[in-house]
């Protein structure tokens, strides 16, 4: 399951748990809400689209993205 990032737009932010509740009646699996920067986590199962987090509140839908540094001990490239 991919892991997803919603941005909360302003005007919500004082309901970031109410927009969490909505988003996991469209399938979200919230798994971190952060008020402190307006952001809710979670996993969106397979057959899901992120155009169907896109509900009142939400600002951004995104995919979360992995980046993976060499270790320090390898070559430089």
């Amino acid at each position: 399951m991919p892991v997803v990032i919603v941005t909360v737009d302003d005007v919500h932010l004082a309901e970031l748990d109410a927009v969490a509740q909505s988003l996991r009646r469209h399938g979200l699996q919230v798994e971190q809400v952060l008020p402190e920067v307006g952001l809710i986590t979670g996993q969106l199962p397979v057959g899901h689209a992120l155009a169907e987090l896109r509900v009142e509140g939400v600002a951004a839908v995104e995919e979360a993205r992995s980046i993976r540094l060499p270790p320090p001990d390898a070559a430089v490239q």
